[in-house]
C-alpha cells in the first residue's frame, strides 16, 4: 500500500471514530438530561380535571423501592425508576407511615409523599 492511501485510510478511520464518540456522548448526555428533568420537574399522572381517586395501602416498614413499585402499579407515577429516585431524594424517605390512603392521579409526587409521611395527611380510618 502506498503512503498516501495509508494516510487517507488512517484519517478516515480517525474521523469516523471521533464522529462515533461524539454521537455516543451526545446520546448519553441527552438521556441523562431527560432523566434529571423528569426527576426534578415533577408532574402528576393526570391533570386535576381528569384525576382519579385511588385507595393505596402502605404496609409497615415499606422500603423506598417497594413504595415506588406500589405507587407505580396503582397509577400514581408515570415511571417506577423516576418515582424511586424522587423518593430517595425527598425529605420523606424514612418518614412514610403505614396505612390506607385515598390519593389521586392529579397529585405530584411531592404531594403524595407529604401525605404518606404526615400525621395530618389524608389518611382514611
Amino acid at each position: 500500500m502506498n503512503k498516501s492511501l495509508r494516510i487517507i485510510l488512517t484519517v478516515s478511520f480517525n474521523l469516523i471514530l471521533v464522529a462515533f464518540a461524539v454521537y455516543v456522548i451526545s446520546a448519553a448526555g441527552n438521556k441523562a438530561y431527560t432523566f434529571g428533568h423528569n426527576i426534578f420537574n415533577e408532574e402528576s399522572v393526570d391533570s386535576e380535571e381528569d384525576a382519579k381517586e385511588l385507595e393505596v395501602v402502605i404496609p409497615e416498614g415499606v422500603k423506598s423501592k417497594k413504595l415506588a413499585h406500589i405507587l407505580y402499579t396503582k397509577g400514581l407515577a408515570k415511571d417506577e425508576t423516576i418515582i424511586y429516585v424522587q423518593i430517595l431524594l425527598s425529605d420523606y424517605k424514612d418518614k412514610i407511615k403505614p396505612g390506607t390512603y385515598l390519593l389521586n392521579t392529579g397529585m405530584k409526587p411531592a404531594q403524595i409523599l407529604k401525605i404518606l409521611a404526615d400525621d395530618n395527611g389524608e389518611e382514611e380510618e
